[in-house]
């Protein structure tokens, strides 16, 4: 009996049905080929936060946040790497006590062997991040960034932070927020400014964009959508004539898990890694209201 060899062009390996072992340093890799890590703001701290570069990773949460009960739903679901938007250690820290936040993150990640990595500020300014949910959610057609690193704008995954761009037709600062609170599963939407002005351009910063507000001014947008408006900023729009539609930091930000998910699903397919991702479903918006 003739015995069938290999597809013609297939890898020995997947003919075999040998999938490679992916490592925490893959992970990085892959994270850094989509959203590279040089983008990341210097005030930031992205990339390994707990664990080593060598350890095994055959199972991977995705999630916005490092909470212990996004590590607990790691564990029960046997991950060995937890990759999150913020980071768990952002500022210098002198001590780790395990009896205290961020400390007790770090104990519970080294006692459960569940690696920690964070894709913070360089994911928002990615062409496939945090932002380009945000546009893609609204068809928007993106004209230019709010504020860009010059010497990253000749590579094409850069995008920048914050995004300003057109409508494809004009409609009503409420009836904007009124979609945007749809499209986000029901998010809590408030509005400062005009609620019955006619707006096209429009800024987009996912998170806390309260920062960048002189920058949407200057730019001509007429609504600015982002998170976490404080009292101040919203009395600056109205003075300024803008129109500012916060959809929280939470909604804002959660739409990119799945992109990146599926991202990191991909490339360990592509190169025949055994790896299963998973994205949270035990985060909450902590700043959600009462019924």
């Amino acid at each position: 009996m003739k015995k069938r060899g290999a597809p013609a062009g297939a890898p020995l390996f997947i003919y075999l049905g040998v999938l490679r072992v992916v490592r925490i340093k893959h992970i990085l890799e892959w994270i850094d080929s989509w959203a590279p890590f040089r983008f990341a703001e210097s005030w930031d701290n992205c990339g390994l936060q707990v664990g080593e570069p060598e350890s095994a990773v055959s199972r991977l949460l995705v999630a916005l946040d490092p909470l212990s009960s996004v590590l607990t739903e790691a564990g029960t679901l046997g991950c060995q790497c937890v990759v999150t938007h913020h980071p768990l250690l952002l500022r210098p820290v002198n001590s780790i006590r395990t009896d205290s936040f961020p400390g007790s993150i770090v104990g519970l990640a080294l006692r459960s062997g569940i690696n920690i990595i964070a894709a913070h500020t360089n994911l928002d300014a990615a062409r496939s991040g945090t932002n380009a949910q945000l546009v893609e959610m609204l068809d928007l057609e993106v004209t230019g960034p709010l504020e860009a690193e010059s010497s990253f704008l000749e590579d094409s995954r850069y995008w920048g932070m914050g995004l300003v761009g057109l409508l494809r037709k004009e409609t009503t600062a409420c009836s904007l927020a009124a979609f945007l609170g749809t499209a986000l599963g029901g998010a809590s939407v408030r509005i400062a400014g005009d609620r019955e002005k006619t707006v096209r351009r429009v800024a987009v910063c996912s998170g806390s964009g309260g920062s960048l507000l002189e920058r949407v001014v200057a730019s001509g947008a007429e609504a600015y959508i982002t998170g976490d408006l404080k009292y101040h900023d919203a009395r600056f729009a109205e003075e300024s004539g803008l129109v500012v539609i916060d959809i929280g930091h939470f909604a804002s930000e959660r739409p990119v898990l799945g992109p990146l998910s599926d991202f990191l699903r991909s490339r360990a397919q592509s190169e025949a890694k055994d790896l299963e991702v998973f994205v949270s479903t035990s985060e909450t918006d902590p700043l959600g209201c009462v019924a």
